[in-house]
C-alpha cells in the first residue's frame, strides 16, 4: 500500500526538495535509532510522540509511525507537524506536513512531505539568549555604585548577562568589581535578585554612546535560579520553534 501511495504522488508530481547530506544523515540516526519524537499540529495542541519508519529522498516522502497516543480527531491533509527530538541537552526539529494514512509492515502509519529544513540546537546550561530590541528586560544594578547604574539587558544566560549602560561608565566600572543586590527584570511578570561579578567592559558610540558590560552571576537564591533557568529555556523553545517555522 505504501509503494502504491508513493507511486501515486510521483505521478501527481510533488514539489522536489533536497535537504543537504547532513540533515539526511540525521533522519537516517533518528530512524535507525528509533528515536521518539515530540510532535504538535497547527491545530492541537496535545503533544503526542511518535518514530520515523522511514523516508524516500527520490519521491520527498517520510512515513511516521501512528502517533501516541492516538490522536481523538481527525488530521486533515497538509496538517502541519512540528517535530523535536530531546537528547544530551540538545534539541533536533523540523516541520512536515500530512499527506495521507499509510501502513508500513502492516501496521497503520502516517505518511508525510519530507522536512525541507531540519534544525539542531545546543540546549546547556550557558545557552546565551539575544533578546531583541526593545524586548522589555532590563538590569538595575548593585545600589553602592554613586549614581546609580542601570542599563537593557543584550542577552542572558542561566551564568551570565551582557548589559547595555547608557554613556560612558569607564571611569566608574572596572573588571573584577562586584555588584551586590542586582535587580533583574525578566519581563512584566517575572524579576529576580543576584550578584554578578564583571568579567569584561567595552565602549560603544555606535549607534548609541554605551557601554557594554559582561558579567557572570556569582550569587543567586535558589528560587530565582530555578526562574531564571525556566525564562531561558522557554525563551529558547520559542526561538526553536519561530525558525522551524521560518518566521525568524
Amino acid at each position: 500500500m505504501l509503494k502504491k501511495t508513493i507511486e501515486s504522488l510521483s505521478k501527481k508530481q510533488v514539489n522536489q526538495i533536497h535537504l543537504p547530506d547532513d540533515n539526511l544523515k540525521i533522519l537516517g540516526n533518528l530512524r535507525d535509532n528509533n528515536c521518539r519524537l515530540l510532535i504538535k499540529t497547527d491545530n492541537n495542541q496535545q503533544v503526542f510522540q511518535s518514530i520515523i519508519v522511514s523516508f524516500n529522498k527520490l519521491n520527498n516522502t517520510l512515513v511516521i509511525d501512528e502517533l501516541f497516543p492516538k490522536a481523538t480527531f481527525k488530521i486533515k491533509k497538509q496538517t502541519l507537524f512540528y517535530c523535536e527530538f530531546h537528547e544530551k541537552g540538545a534539541i533536533t526539529s523540523f516541520t512536515t506536513r500530512f499527506i495521507d494514512r499509510t501502513q508500513s509492515s502492516g501496521m497503520p502509519a502516517l505518511l508525510m512531505e519530507h522536512p525541507s529544513d531540519i534544525k539542531y540546537d545546543q540546549r546547556r546550561n550557558n545557552f546565551r539568549l539575544t533578546l531583541k530590541p526593545g524586548q522589555n528586560s532590563s538590569a538595575k544594578l548593585s545600589p553602592d555604585y554613586q549614581p546609580s547604574l542601570s542599563g537593557m539587558i543584550k542577552d542572558i544566560s542561566n551564568h551570565g548577562l551582557r548589559i547595555n549602560i547608557h554613556g560612558n561608565t569607564n571611569d566608574s566600572i572596572k573588571k573584577g568589581d562586584i555588584l551586590q543586590s542586582c535587580q533583574i527584570k525578566l519581563d512584566e511578570s517575572r524579576s529576580i535578585q543576584c550578584q554578578l561579578t564583571i568579567r569584561s567592559k567595552h565602549y560603544f558610540n555606535h549607534p548609541y554612546r554605551h557601554t557594554q558590560i559582561g558579567t557572570e552571576i556569582t550569587d543567586i537564591q535558589l528560587s530565582d535560579r530555578k526562574l531564571l533557568s525556566n525564562y531561558v529555556n522557554q525563551q529558547q523553545r520559542q526561538q526553536c520553534r519561530l525558525r522551524a517555522t521560518g518566521r525568524l
